[in-house]
């Protein structure tokens, strides 16, 4: 196997991310998680060197990932062979079985949201919700807008070059992003301040029929009546 590929972005940011993490999960911990965008395998390698008795499971869109995952994480037996996913299809189509649902502790998705289309995030919230067990997390990573602002200005110029590199892309806004997980049983819990201007999002999985989840669902009723 030749020597794996490695991204600059996730060797800068592994440490801070990971400094978030211990903040919510133990080192001990027995935690499920699923990992999506999981790029060359450089965060799945550095967590579960740290997290070691979690049972990591990275997915990716990019097949060409497949073997840069395999050689990172060779020498942990924590790590699950990585499969190839896309994140906006429905689970029914990737081929799970039943018993995923509710199988998973923690979800993890970083840089993937600004720069893939936005139904990838919608598939998101819609698949990470059937996957997560009630009261499960989901971390998301990267730079977004807030409340319609995208700052600092190097926010904003990454945020133009990316639109010129694919209209679809670009950064979301945390309150957009509150909504949409809102609408598939989930809930904002936290947005924390990460370095080079990113943030750490973390979304917790409700309780079916939770005051949440009733409330948005009863709102699109009201919706589709008024129509």
């Amino acid at each position: 196997m030749a020597s794996p590929r490695s991204n600059p972005s996730a060797v800068r940011n592994s440490v801070p991310i990971l400094e978030t993490l211990k903040g919510f999960l133990g080192q001990a911990d027995k935690v499920k998680v699923f990992e999506v965008a999981s790029g060359t395998g450089e965060h799945a390698k550095l967590f579960c060197n740290y997290f070691a008795a979690a049972s990591w499971e990275p997915t990716e869109y990019d097949e060409s990932h497949m073997d840069d995952i395999k050689s990172h994480c060779k020498h942990l037996k924590n790590v699950k062979a990585p499969k190839v996913l896309d994140i906006s299809k429905d689970l029914s189509e990737w081929g799970f079985a039943p018993t995923h649902l509710g199988k998973y502790d923690v979800g993890i998705c970083i840089n993937m949201i600004h720069i893939t289309p936005i139904e990838c995030t919608y598939g998101l919230f819609r698949n990470m919700s059937k996957l997560l067990a009630t009261g499960g997390l989901l971390f998301t990573y990267g730079p977004y807008a807030v409340d319609g602002v995208i700052s600092p200005q190097s926010n904003i110029d990454f945020h133009n070059s990316l639109r010129q590199r694919d209209p679809r892309w670009g950064l979301r806004d945390v309150y957009h992003l509150k909504e949409m997980s809102e609408k598939e049983g989930m809930k904002l819990e936290m947005v924390i301040d990460m370095p080079s201007n990113n943030k750490t999002l973390v979304f917790r999985r409700l309780p079916p029929d939770s005051d949440t989840e009733r409330s948005v669902r009863e709102m699109s009723i009201k919706s589709v009546e008024a129509r």
